[in-house]
């Protein structure tokens, strides 16, 4: 008979250890489903309303920027660039190693304006650039040689591989905006 009373006792055990897990289980679940009916609910139609919104945000306040803010000009400086010692277009015509150094190639940066400029920067076919900071009073002429353009990635630029095919000069006027000076060289070969 002890043996029947401890499969009792234990059998007693298990149903009391399942009662109690039952029991914490549904407090459990009662807990957590007062505090997820407490909790606001987003439906599918509300997730997407949401996710339009967000969406249009970003896209309203760009064309609200664009619409309230003043467009922005930039000036045109007076000013003439005058091509010096450039090689004929043959040399272009000729292999990369058969091509002659060319010293001496310049541009003649000229100030026609009643304005001095300062901040100059002067970039020639797009890649090469070169950075000015002493002034360029009204009527001035400065000259910059093609050999001391240097592109973004240190590269000097070479007249017998690059011919001159466009300046652009950047200049800041005593205002205090930027203007600039675009001119194309069509003798330049294609």
């Amino acid at each position: 008979m002890g043996s029947a009373a401890r499969m009792a006792a234990g059998l007693f055990w298990c149903i009391i250890e399942v009662a109690q897990t039952e029991i914490i289980s549904t407090v459990l679940e009662r807990r957590e489903s007062s505090l997820r009916r407490m909790s606001p609910r987003l439906t599918t139609r509300g997730l997407s309303h949401l996710l339009a919104l967000m969406c249009l945000v970003p896209v309203v306040t760009i064309v609200g920027l664009w619409l309230y803010l003043p467009p922005v000009y930039e000036g045109k400086l007076e000013c003439r660039v005058t091509p010096m010692g450039l090689p004929s277009a043959d040399i272009y015509r000729l292999p990369y190693r058969q091509r002659e150094a060319v010293p001496g190639s310049s541009i003649l940066v000229l100030n026609d304006s009643d304005d001095t400029w300062t901040h100059i920067n002067i970039v020639i076919n797009t890649y090469y650039q070169i950075y000015d900071i002493d002034p360029l009073y009204a009527g001035q002429q400065r000259e910059y040689l093609l050999d001391r353009f240097v592109s973004r990635t240190g590269a000097r630029f070479e007249t017998r591989y690059n011919p001159l095919k466009s300046v652009r000069v950047y200049a800041r006027r005593p205002a205090g905006d930027r203007a600039t000076y675009f001119a194309e060289f069509s003798n330049a070969p294609r």
